[in-house]
């Protein structure tokens, strides 16, 4: 083997023991380095979950702007450690809710808001079994050993299923509410509801503009009551 010959084959080990190096080095630093931990991923202090059909999951807006990811925001403006659940299904009838309460419950939270009824008012199914299965529901909600304080929203029927069937079901909030010794929190009111500009095209969901309306008139005021005999 020539000179040049020796000279090059020395460079290229040089070269190769370089590359190696700085692969290991990379791979080392990578494992060295974990990742780091969001403060969003810790647990907030107190846990809420809102508990309903389509008006809690926000049908036609994006997550972020119906009422339980608004009420979260407008709770931690306010000072609170507070995670607002979303457990909101769409199309759910108070015999859905009743049937998932058992689940609500076991997650423990602090508050559960309560936002049933619509879509059996709007199917006109009895308001006799409307009001006993909103009564069940709250029933399994308050089992057991530090029960979460239970809100419930008061609903309202639509003026097509007869004037009365809906003196008979707006009745129901009201009764259950004193019956179970429980906080009612005006949801579906004549001054926000009824204004178009707060709802959907389809005249029956609220948009952003009416669930910002709802969450800072009576949601988040009831909510920061409960929360101050709680702590």
């Amino acid at each position: 083997m020539n000179k040049l010959s020796i000279i090059g084959f020395g460079l290229v080990i040089v070269v190769c023991m370089c590359v190696g190096a700085w692969f290991f080095l990379s791979d080392t630093d990578t494992k060295l380095d974990p990742p780091v931990q969001s403060t969003d991923e810790q647990a907030a202090a107190i846990t809420i979950i809102a508990f309903g059909d389509s008006l809690t999951a926000g049908y036609g807006v994006q997550l972020r702007e119906a009422y339980p990811a608004q009420l979260e925001r407008a709770l931690r403006t306010q000072g609170y450690d507070v995670e607002v659940i979303n457990s909101g299904v769409s199309g759910e009838t108070t015999r859905g809710n009743q049937e998932r309460a058992g689940f609500i419950r076991a997650q423990q939270p602090d508050v559960v808001l309560l936002g049933t009824g619509g879509n059996d008012a709007l199917r006109s199914l009895p308001v006799e079994n409307t009001q006993n299965n909103i009564a069940a529901t709250i029933d399994i909600l308050l089992e057991g050993e530090q029960a979460p304080k239970v809100l419930l929203l008061k609903m309202q029927a639509p003026l097509n299923s007869g004037k009365t069937y809906k003196q008979n079901f707006d009745a129901i909030y009201e009764s259950v509410a004193t019956q179970k010794n429980i906080t009612l929190v005006p949801f579906l009111t004549e001054d926000i509801f009824f204004d178009e500009s707060n709802k959907l095209p389809d005249g029956i969901h609220y948009n952003e503009q009416g669930y910002t309306a709802v969450t800072e008139a009576h949601l988040l005021p009831a909510v920061i009551e409960v929360l101050q005999e709680r702590l």
